[in-house]
């Protein structure tokens, strides 16, 4: 399944666009207020393991990181739905931000979803790498570089 090969993301290809959010860059004002789905944080970092086993736990709680070019998702391009955490299933990239890189290490998305009840899905904490997470559970995505000129954004996530 995709969870098993880069279990920061998992691919919610559903044919509703995210509902009450826009994207972070230039996006028009959402229609309604998006609501994100119930989620229950698990209590101790025991519950967590136990919740997304060995492999997601050591990424997602641990900042851990997957092979590069092992993910079935990096030469994949969706065309509709989204991109949701993998520890909480939070949306944090519409398929429309997932672009090609040219270096084929990891999936790479341009903009992350921004709503009212959340603001920004993903957060960023400058550890010398701008590591990004989830904005509602803290798990480890991966890290954002800025500079690169892939997208008008200048931004790969």
């Amino acid at each position: 399944s995709t969870q098993e090969h880069f279990p920061a993301c998992i691919c919610t290809c559903a044919s509703d666009q995210l509902a009450g959010s826009v994207m972070s860059e230039g996006a028009a004002a959402p229609q309604e207020v998006f609501k994100p789905p119930e989620w229950k944080a698990p209590e101790s970092e025991a519950e967590w393991l136990q919740m997304l086993g060995p492999k997601k736990y050591a990424i997602l709680r641990r900042s851990g990181t997957d092979r590069p070019g092992c993910h079935e998702l990096v030469r994949d391009f969706p065309k509709e739905g989204y991109f949701a955490c993998a520890g909480c299933e939070l949306p944090l990239y519409s398929c429309e931000s997932k672009f090609e890189d040219g270096q084929g290490g990891w999936p790479a998305f341009n903009m992350c979803f921004y709503s009212e009840a959340i603001g920004c899905h993903v957060g960023c904490k400058n550890d010398g790498n701008v590591e990004n997470h989830c904005a509602r559970c803290k798990s480890h995505l991966g890290h954002v570089f800025y500079g690169e000129r892939h997208t008008s954004t200048n931004e790969r996530h």
